[in-house]
Formats: structure tokens, C-alpha cells, sequence
């Protein structure tokens, strides 16, 4: 039962009646510190029955029967917790809410009009502005870290609301601190406005992991989430990109980057394949869930553009743009100067307006295989008939078997690796094999066309169906780009079909040099196309540029 003072509020207390004879004390509290309490707690009644206000709300039957102002909580007789901070924390529920006793009185804070009372469990703030609300735990660390109601957040204006997973605190400059077990950080202005729009915390960005954080640029601003990030500017706007383009975007260096700010919301394509993202140096990022996220720059967008851009045979990129610097890269005086791999080729840059485009085309080419000679009935054959191996233009210490390069070829396994084998080309006996006769004879220069052509999952029987082996091809394309009305936009003004013939026969000898086991390159040449020299089997000089693969 509780103790109740006798009829003369000014009359001693009874002794043996005290509160502290009758119930145990929390730890740190005397029974002296009890009875000062209860002796406080009894003149605070006496001098307000001639007062009528009262919180109907209170939990603590004492402190309903006190005036609104101030009162002192059994048995912390030293700290009296007065105006609206005591309705508060009475309607908390008082010592016996999540806050426990008082460990302060009422505390002017440093702008002379706001108060605070410190708790056991955290503080009550109040302002006139903003009410009386605790601030606790993660929420007080974090605004802590920001100055408190002296710091650009300002004083709470709510209680911990309870959300899905997790809970927010609003605050008076319009921003609120979220916490979830994942996260915690502050959101606000613009960014918050845009996370409103999408959904807040159960939409798809879900809990912000950062506080808000600026950016050099454009005095800028940004909030990261668990699931992607939102950026503003005055220029550009709130713009949110998500998980895998935020990613790289943040690997290129964010807004202060070459890429600059997002100039639009992370998109998705009709078909639901890709994502991506254009930014303000007309660059993109594009992702799939096969190819992961990868810069596109500008120059290379608009070809990849004009060849379809995803749905068309180039595909997604399989990387970032890269700078070759292999001598083998340079062909009649012309030079690659930025390179991309995509899942159906590549796209070669020589300066911003000459591009050169190797794709695997599923369209089978008329061209036949030019000096095509049956190999039928398992042996080598010899030619010219009768010759003696070497000719007279080839050393007779010239290794024809020596490797000089390999292919992988995913669709075609059973052939891996495809070895490319240096052979010969003779002007004498006007024949050969291998690279030396696609350089010499066809004008395929370099052994990474060849791979890149023996990489096509687009194949097909040898024009003379005795012939072992088979015929692999690809369309090398060269496009001039320029600026229109429309921004950059690219031509192609050639195209050649090239072949690379394969044949994995295990012969020692071929074509009575050494051939090596299996022979590999048989030849590689030029088909069908749209040049002067499509009428032949020799490539054009560009075609090496079109086919350079720097990924290999």
C-alpha cells in the first residue's frame, strides 16, 4: 500500500510508516537517500492541493496528484524533473519505463531556451518548438556526431518511430536519423524527398548506410543506402542509382570522376535484361546479371548504339573501356586508341571518329574457301606434286610447327585449345598454310584477328565437304562517327566477312613441312563484304584493326 502524508501536511513523517521500511531499494540507493526522497516527494504534495493542475496521465500516484511543474522520483531525492519533460517522462511511464530514474534535474541547454533531463537509459530533450522527446541509444550516438540540438539537425520532434525492421527519429531541420540492425544514418533535404518518392525504407534502396555526405562538385550532396545510393546537385537533381552501377560509378571516382553526375534514374530496358545509367560526360554504365556492371564511353557508346547497342550482335559489354599500348596495334600508320569487349566483339577507337568493329554475325557467307584441295582419305597431301620440301624461298631450318598463338572457343570445346601454328606461305609453289599464308597471301597480319576469328560460335562445313576441319567466321566493319544533331552519331561505310579455316587432324606432316599435331590453322582470309577488294579473297588493310581483341 502506498504511504500517504497525514491530514496536517506540515506534521513530521510517522515513524516505522516510511516507504524504504516497506520496499527494497534499487542498487546505488541508501534508505537515508529513500527517506529524503519520500519527505521531498511529500511537501511537493502538500504545496500543490491548493493548485489544480494536474497530469491525469501519470503513472506514478504521486506525481498525478502534483502540479505540472516539477516533481522527484522515489528514491532519487537529489534530482527534481519539472514542466513538460516531467509530462513526458510520466507518460513514459515514469521510473519504471525504459528511462529508470532521473540522474540530473532540469538542464538549460546552451542556447538558454531549451532543457534536457538526463536519465539512467538517455535524456528527454524538450524545445517549445519542437515538445519533449527522449533520444536514445544509436540515436544519440549519431546526432551526437553532429553537435546535438546545438548542430544542423536541430531538436527532435518525435518519439522512435517503430518501422518495418527497424526505426526512424524525426528532428527539426526536416532530416530524421534511421536505424535497422544492418545500418544507421541521417537523411534529409532533396535526398530524402527522393527516398520518400521511392518508398523510404521498404522501398528498394531499403535502410541508409551513411549519413548525408558532400560532394565537391556543384556543392553537392548524397546519401548511400544499403541497396544503391541517391545524389543531388542544382544542376542535375536527385538521381538514385542502384547496387552494381552505384558500385562502379563509385569505383570511377562518383560525380568528382570523369563520369560526373547521373543525369537520370538508374533505368531498366523493356525486355527487363540490362540496367543503366547515363552521366554527364555522355558516358554510360551499363549491367546484366550475366556481365556484370562496365563503363561505356562516349565515343564507343554511339557506335555501340548505331550496331543496336544490347539487342544487337555486339551484346553487353564483358568490361571497361581499355588503352592498348601494343606496338601490334598500330597497322598503315593508324593506331587504336581505346578498346571494349562485348559479348559478340569488339569495338576499336582510332581517335574519336574512326572505329573499327569485329562481331560475330550468324549470317553464312557465299564466299567459298579460295585453293580449297581435298584432304580425303586420312593423309597429307603433297604439293606441288612430287615436290621436295623446302622450296627454294623458304630456309630449310624454318620450323612450320612452331606456335604462335591459341584460341578458346566456348561453343566449340571438343576443339580447345585451337592452335595456330606458324606454317608457310611460298611464292614459288604459290601455297602454304597456317599464319604465314593468312598474312602473306590473304593480308590478316596479326595473330589476334585470327583468334578472335576462331572464337565465333558461328561455323560451318569447308567449302569442299572432304576437306577436314571447319570453317569459322566474323564481319569486321569500319564506321566513321561525327557530331550531329542528335549528338554523336557513327556510319559504317565497309564491312568484310572473314573466315579462319580449322583443322584438328593429328598429322606430323603437312603440305610436307612439319605440321605438328593436330595442324590447326589451316588459313585465314577475307569473304564477302562491300570494298573493292570483295571480290577477293585478300582483307582489307583496316580488317586486322576491326578484329584486334586487347581482352585476349
Amino acid at each position: 500500500m502506498e504511504w500517504t502524508p497525514t491530514e496536517n501536511p506540515n506534521s513530521t513523517i510517522v515513524p516505522g510508516k516510511m516507504r524504504s521500511d516497506r520496499q527494497e531499494l534499487p542498487e546505488g540507493f541508501t534508505k537515508e537517500d529513500a527517506d529524503k526522497a519520500e519527505i521531498a516527494e511529500a511537501k511537493l504534495l502538500a504545496a500543490s492541493r491548493s493548485r489544480t493542475a494536474r497530469n491525469a496521465g501519470a503513472t506514478n500516484a504521486l506525481a498525478a496528484a502534483a502540479p505540472t511543474d516539477c516533481m522527484i522520483y522515489f528514491p532519487a531525492w537529489q534530482f527534481s524533473v519539472c514542466g513538460e519533460i516531467r509530462v513526458k517522462y510520466d507518460s513514459l511511464g515514469g521510473p519504471n519505463s525504459f528511462l529508470l530514474l532521473p540522474t540530473s534535474s532540469n538542464i538549460t541547454n546552451g542556447d538558454g531556451v531549451g532543457q534536457r533531463v538526463t536519465f539512467l537509459n538517455g535524456p528527454i530533450y524538450w524545445h517549445p518548438n519542437a515538445g519533449a522527446h527522449p533520444v536514445l541509444n544509436h540515436f544519440m550516438m549519431k546526432w551526437g556526431e553532429h553537435g546535438w540540438e546545438a548542430g544542423w539537425l536541430g531538436y527532435p520532434t518525435t518519439d522512435e518511430i517503430v518501422l518495418q525492421n527497424g526505426r526512424r527519429q524525426e528532428f527539426q531541420s526536416g532530416a530524421a536519423i534511421y536505424w535497422s540492425p544492418l545500418s544507421l544514418g541521417i537523411v534529409g533535404g532533396s535526398v530524402r524527398a527522393k527516398y520518400y518518392a521511392l518508398g523510404a525504407e521498404t522501398g528498394p534502396l531499403g535502410y541508409p548506410s551513411t549519413d548525408e555526405i558532400w560532394a565537391t562538385k556543384y556543392n553537392g550532396r548524397y546519401n548511400n543506402f544499403l541497396n544503391g545510393t541517391i545524389t543531388w546537385s542544382g544542376q542535375t537533381g536527385a538521381r538514385v542509382l542502384y547496387g552494381a552501377i552505384r558500385d562502379k560509378w563509385s569505383q570511377l571516382g562518383r560525380e568528382d570522376g570523369t563520369l560526373g553526375y547521373p543525369l537520370a534514374d538508374e533505368q531498366v530496358t523493356p525486355n527487363g535484361i540490362a540496367h543503366f545509367a547515363d552521366f554527364e560526360n555522355g558516358s554510360s554504365i551499363w549491367w546484366t546479371a550475366i556481365t556484370g556492371a562496365h563503363e561505356i564511353p562516349v565515343n564507343i557508346l554511339a557506335v555501340w548504339n548505331g550496331k543496336g547497342a544490347g539487342g544487337g550482335l555486339l551484346g553487353y559489354p564483358l568490361g571497361g573501356p581499355v588503352q592498348p599500348t601494343s606496338p601490334a596495334l598500330s597497322a598503315e600508320g593508324v593506331s587504336i586508341t581505346l578498346s571494349q569487349r562485348y559479348q559478340g566483339g569488339v569495338i576499336n577507337m582510332a581517335g574519336p571518329d574512326n572505329a573499327y568493329v569485329g562481331m560475330y554475325d550468324p549470317t553464312p557467307d557465299p564466299f567459298p574457301e579460295p585453293e580449297s584441295t581435298s584432304t580425303s582419305g586420312m593423309t597429307p597431301f603433297a604439293y606441288p606434286p612430287d615436290g621436295t620440301w623446302p622450296p627454294s624461298d623458304i630456309p630449310a631450318s624454318y620450323d612450320t610447327s612452331v606456335e604462335v598463338g591459341r584460341a578458346a572457343n566456348q561453343h566449340f570445346q571438343d576443339y580447345n585449345p585451337m592452335i595456330i601454328r606458324q606454317g608457310y606461305w611460298s611464292t614459288v609453289w604459290d601455297d602454304g598454310w597456317g599464319q604465314d599464308k593468312a598474312e602473306h597471301y590473304h593480308q590478316l597480319k596479326y595473330v589476334d584477328s585470327i583468334e578472335f576469328v576462331l572464337e565465333s560460335q558461328y561455323h560451318g562445313p569447308r567449302s569442299n565437304p572432304a576437306d577436314f576441319g571447319k570453317d569459322f567466321w566474323a564481319v569486321a566493319t569500319h564506321d566513321i562517327c561525327e557530331v550531329g544533331w542528335n549528338g554523336r552519331e557513327c556510319e559504317e561505310i565497309e564491312r568484310r566477312t572473314v573466315h579462319a579455316i580449322y583443322d584438328h587432324t593429328q598429322w606430323a606432316t603437312y603440305k610436307l613441312a612439319q605440321g605438328g599435331n593436330p595442324i590447326g590453322l589451316v588459313t585465314a582470309y577475307c569473304g564477302g563484304g562491300n570494298t573493292p577488294l570483295s571480290g577477293t579473297s585478300v582483307c582489307d588493310s583496316w580488317v586486322d584493326m576491326a578484329l584486334m581483341n586487347p581482352g585476349n
